[in-house]
């Protein structure tokens, strides 16, 4: 693989959940990748999750942040069962938005989070990591299933997309319906295949049994522990158990054969896992993959009242790929290990290798910046140019231009807007009227551009805008559209409450003010009509939308002056406004239009 395969070196943050191992053992092949192609980088976790990646990365170029993980779901019994489940999941709430604070404070170029769901960004690429696209419920609560879904799409749509670690083919899927349902058509998704740290490594050495019981819920793990010491002294060979306890570092050695380490990472991990013949776990999902990468034979025990864990253990039974069992008290490990000649492999051969791959391009792509042409009609705009162009100057991006058009000013536009040329802004003029102005504009676009935004004169974007814009743009096929706009420099709850009546208008009826933005390769085919000096953005936008879908793009990044409602009011404007937007067209032609300076 290229070892430039990025133009610069990313600072990323791998957010890993620490509830049992798997979230960090399945994203650890990722980290690996990352750490090795020289970026910087920084993993955020809790606990003994954390504990495993530091010893298994083992460098300490990489930053390491202990954060608060979200509470273990699903424990205690009866009556203790329903109270924990409330309040774990108002907790799980206040964790997030904790989550989303910490971003407010530090930069990244990327994004990846493995169970985390407060850790996106508009600006920076951000990918989860989750099989679990929908929970399964205990039956008590399963009429509120919806609630948990419509959480889960909430919480997905915040990612630009959603990778899940499973096979695209139904038929094949190692999760079932918690991966393959209905929720994903609401939100950015792509089935990558498999994640497992495992890779096969030559050995001679044969571990008969492998115990691997890390864990998740503490409270059902010694007594389970215990039955199964007790029945493996009953088997032939070498057994050998990991237990997933970063708290020790002692190495036991029992009677008949029976060996147990308290924690196994790095290269140990790998050669036990590769050693042994069969595998006997819980029903995690993670395992699963493990087995599948390493194709081993398994033995899987759901955890007590773990209900994506009893759900997999039946799916996984019917599909005859391990033998299962649905509780830990009642066992004959004898008797199961017997019926393992009864199982079929897995028939995908995809790895994880093939995922990783599949996951590098996807993040290729989200990573590469578009190029933005932004137009600029320029009439007597000496008051606010100034501004405008200060803000495009400390835009957070690298691919743009900019197209200052000053049409027959009579104050010092020109002037103003030409003290910002460089190579990247360009000012040129025309003759007077803002749709003249523009197609003047388009005129001198780069061959290179993607899309292009035409931005008014007094009508700001914020440092990431583009950075948001690009992310937003991309896998869509969106042709023409707008976005929201604030109030500049207003903290005015007036000013503030009209602007959000004319975002939601806009929504609704697919037009515009102060900014449009339009694929650049269809302005061969749509032109601004030079008869028209008011509402010429909606029969641009009309024309345009015949090839293709329009958008309205929600961002806090675009903000633009209040002149035109402070001279005139909102509700004369709003007047004013209405009845030129549907105004006959012949009469809208050649009319005069009065701009606000």
């Amino acid at each position: 693989m290229e070892n430039n395969r990025y133009a610069k070196k990313l600072n990323i943050l791998f957010c890993v959940a620490s509830l049992g191992l798997g979230h960090a053992t399945r994203t650890l092949p990722l980290i690996e990748y990352f750490k090795n192609q020289g970026h910087k980088i920084t993993v955020l976790s809790y606990s003994k999750a954390l504990d495993f990646l530091k010893k298994e990365l083992n460098d300490e170029k990489i930053e390491y942040i202990s954060f608060e993980d979200y509470p273990k779901l699903e424990r205690g019994k009866g009556l203790k069962f329903y109270y924990y489940l409330i309040t774990d999941l108002i907790q799980t709430t206040k964790i997030i938005k904790k989550e989303k604070e910490l971003l407010k404070n530090r930069e990244f170029d990327l994004i990846i989070s493995d169970g985390r769901y407060g850790f996106n960004s508009k600006h920076i690429p951000s990918f989860l990591i989750s099989h679990q696209i929908s929970f399964i419920p205990p039956k008590a609560l399963a009429p509120f299933k919806f609630i948990s879904d419509i959480g889960n799409i909430k919480y997905f749509k915040n990612f630009h997309k959603v990778l899940i670690p499973d096979f695209k083919e139904k038929e094949f899927s190692l999760a079932g319906k918690l991966s393959h349902n209905y929720l994903t058509k609401f939100f950015n998704y792509e089935y990558v295949g498999i994640l497992s740290s495992y890779k096969k490594i030559e050995t001679n050495e044969k571990i008969d049994y492998l115990f691997v019981i890390s864990g998740y819920l503490d409270e059902h793990k010694d007594s389970f522990v215990s039955k199964l010491i007790n029945q493996a002294k009953n088997l032939e060979g070498k057994k050998v158990f990991i237990l997933g306890d970063t708290s020790k570092k002692d190495v036991l050695t029992l009677e008949n054969n029976i060996t147990i380490y308290p924690i196994a990472t790095s290269n140990l991990r790998k050669k036990l896992f590769n050693c042994a013949e069969v595998i006997i776990s819980r029903t995690g999902y993670t395992t699963i993959m493990d087995l599948i990468e390493m194709d081993k034979k398994g033995i899987l025990f759901p955890t007590p009242n773990q209900t994506e864990q009893e759900y997999l253990a039946k799916y996984h039974s019917k599909k005859n790929w391990f033998i299962t069992n649905n509780n830990d008290k009642n066992f004959n490990l004898k008797e199961m290990i017997n019926n393992l000649n009864k199982t079929k492999p897995h028939p995908k051969n995809e790895k994880s290798k093939d995922s990783i791959e599949k996951i590098k391009n996807i993040i290729d792509f989200y990573l590469n910046e578009s190029f933005f042409s932004i137009i600029i009609p320029a009439f007597n705009e000496e008051k606010y140019i100034e501004n405008t162009l200060n803000h495009i100057t400390n835009l957070n991006y690298t691919n743009y231009e900019v197209i200052i058009v000053e049409n027959g000013s009579t104050d010092n536009t020109y002037k103003i807007a030409k003290q910002y040329e460089n190579e990247k802004i360009k000012v040129i003029k025309s003759k007077k009227g803002v749709s003249i102005a523009k197609n003047e504009g388009i005129k001198h676009i780069s061959k290179n551009s993607e899309y292009t935004i035409f931005l008014d004169a007094d009508t700001i974007i914020e440092k990431n805008f583009l950075k948001e814009l690009n992310l937003f743009l991309k896998e869509k096929n969106y042709v023409i559209g707008t976005t929201s706009i604030k109030p500049y420099n207003s903290n005015s709850k007036k000013d503030k409450l009209w602007y959000k009546f004319y975002d939601i208008s806009h929504k609704i009826t697919q037009t515009s003010y102060s900014i449009q933005i339009i694929k650049s390769d269809l302005l061969k085919n749509v032109k601004f009509d030079e008869e028209l000096n008011f509402s010429e953005d909606i029969k641009f936008i009309k024309d345009a939308k015949k090839y293709g879908k329009f958008f309205f793009f929600n961002t806090n990044s675009v903000a633009t002056s209040t002149r035109r409602f402070k001279k005139d009011g909102y509700i004369k404007t709003l007047i004013k406004w209405s009845i030129q937007a549907n105004l006959p067209e012949f009469l809208k032609k050649n009319s005069n239009y009065n701009p606000i300076r």
